[in-house]
């Protein structure tokens, strides 16, 4: 075999997904591998990867299901570059790739990873028929590897727990002082600061926290938040939700304790400016920003849903409370500012198992195993 690799992902959108995607092929040509996106020249992952170390291919959008002319013309470009490793990332590419790797006779590896739950059963015949194109399924998380036994018929043996990565080095040690981050940010507050980070969206519950603060606020509690983000563009229920958060900071005169912010490619001015970091998501599959705040050793307060129990380990790295529980969230929060020491021991001990499970290089070594198995 050749020291190629070719991913595939025919996305059109951009967030999680499409930069885990780009800097996993940045991470592995590092490592010696020769790594060429296949995308549609339309969207934004093939955009956007003219900044990473990869050779870039544009392929045609093809049909979710049965589509054999698609399929042919890509496994034509699979031979003709001497490709013969290939990784998918998103589900709706998996009927394609069953075709281009039956197309090729099934000379070719192919290795999905796996960045959303599996959702309904797939333990149908023709589920069964196209994951049989996969060589190696890889989960992130143990609840994930679970779900997929439960859910599909795929062989245990294919199925690989290697979480997410994340350059480490870059959240470890503080890029600004507290004081400097919140200057930069424009904050004026000597208040504790809690934090939320991503695009403002209903399932990501930056409502929620504000309520949050209100209901605190009416208690004497003094708690400040900061909101990095914006709604996604051309999205009318985000748009509405955004107006929501708007007209309800307004009506309860939270504008001096809810700090809006847009995104910023400087993260660390966000982590480096908060006192605790809270998710509040309906269910994150897996939260990379719940990550990176452990890797800044930041107390945590997130939902007790999806992944984030497994990754905060149950409880043990950072406090879990219910889906939109206001009574739930306030009084842990509360417990977290009013138990410093105690707060400060768990985020350093988050910072340091998340060192090395969530490392990029653990992550890249292990997926290397699998491309040379």
């Amino acid at each position: 075999m050749t020291d190629k690799i070719g991913f595939l992902i025919t996305s059109t959108g951009w967030g999680g997904l499409e930069l885990n995607v780009l800097r996993l092929a940045g991470w592995l040509n590092e490592r010696g591998w020769k790594v060429t996106l296949y995308a549609l020249k339309d969207s934004k992952i093939y955009a956007n990867a003219k900044d990473y170390p990869v050779m870039l291919e544009s392929i045609e959008n093809h049909r979710k299901y049965f589509d054999f002319k698609a399929a042919f013309r890509f496994g034509k470009k699979l031979k003709e570059a001497v490709i013969e490793r290939i990784m998918i990332f998103d589900n709706r590419d998996l009927d394609f790739m069953f075709l281009t790797k039956r197309i090729l006779s099934n000379k070719i590896k192919v290795i999905y990873q796996q960045h959303m739950l599996v959702g309904v059963s797939k333990r149908d015949w023709l589920h069964t028929l196209r994951f049989s194109a996969i060589d190696y399924w890889i989960s992130p998380l143990d609840l994930l590897k679970k779900e997929v036994m439960a859910k599909t018929h795929l062989e245990p043996s294919k199925i690989k727990v290697i979480p997410l990565g994340t350059e480490t080095e870059k959240f470890i040690k503080a890029k600004y002082s507290k004081e400097e981050a919140r200057r930069k940010l424009n904050i004026k507050t000597k208040a504790p600061l809690i934090g939320i980070m991503g695009r403002i969206d209903p399932k990501k519950g930056q409502l929620f926290l504000t309520k949050a603060v209100n209901e605190l606020k009416k208690v004497g509690v003094k708690v400040e938040l900061l909101v990095l983000g914006e709604p996604t563009v051309n999205d009318p229920e985000a748009g509405i939700y955004y107006s929501e958060l708007i007209d309800f900071i307004a009506a309860n005169n939270l504008s001096e304790k809810i700090h809006l912010r847009g995104f910023t490619n400087d993260v660390s001015m966000f982590y480096n400016a908060i006192d605790v970091f809270a998710l509040a998501s309906h269910g994150e599959t897996y939260g990379m920003v719940t990550i990176e705040a452990m890797l800044s050793q930041i107390p945590i307060i997130a939902t007790n849903s999806a992944g984030t129990p497994e990754i905060l380990n149950f409880g043990e790295l950072g406090e879990l409370y219910e889906y939109e529980n206001l009574d739930d969230f306030c009084s842990k929060l509360v417990k977290i500012l009013q138990h410093p020491d105690e707060s400060r021991e768990i985020a350093i001990k988050a910072g340091t198992q998340a060192q090395t499970r969530f490392s990029h290089i653990t992550e890249s070594e292990q997926i290397e195993k699998l491309l040379i198995a």
